[in-house]
């Protein structure tokens, strides 16, 4: 028999814990193992959220950058296109040549960051060390 060092209650060999150097009961054991993973489980998570949502938040701006971009070499153009209908269609495949592919990067960006949120909810998900309601704190979807 040997007494935990947490609760104070007698165990024996049986049921110890044996992940420390001091006796813990098992009780004691699970309820360290889980409280301590859930506390640095929630923090980890929710700072890799933070960065999820950071990276699809960039790519969004980027995508709104190159829309404004070729919308304003467009209107430029069109400005221009007064003097020559060849100022019009240049201006025009202008903004979209140079547009596109910003919106691309940004769509690539995005596309990035919404990986990343399934990875975590895949691996949120399947924590045996979160509860259901820090799963849902986790992913904010309470």
């Amino acid at each position: 028999m040997a007494t935990c060092s947490v609760c104070g209650k007698e165990f024996t060999a049986a049921t110890a814990s044996f992940g420390s150097s001091t006796p813990v009961c098992t009780d004691c054991s699970t309820k360290r193992r889980v409280q301590g993973t859930s506390n640095g489980g929630l923090s980890r998570y929710t700072d890799a959220y933070r960065v999820a949502r950071t990276v699809t938040g960039f790519g969004s701006t980027v995508k709104a950058v190159a829309v404004i971009i070729g919308v304003l070499i467009g209107f430029t153009a069109l400005l221009a296109g007064s003097q020559s209908l060849l100022y019009t269609v240049g201006g025009a495949i202008l903004g979209i040549s140079v547009a596109v592919p910003i919106y691309i990067l940004g769509v690539l960006v995005s596309a990035q960051g919404q990986i990343l949120k399934a990875t975590l909810d895949t691996a949120v998900n399947s924590s045996q060390f979160l509860t259901k309601d820090e799963m849902q704190q986790i992913m904010s979807l309470d």
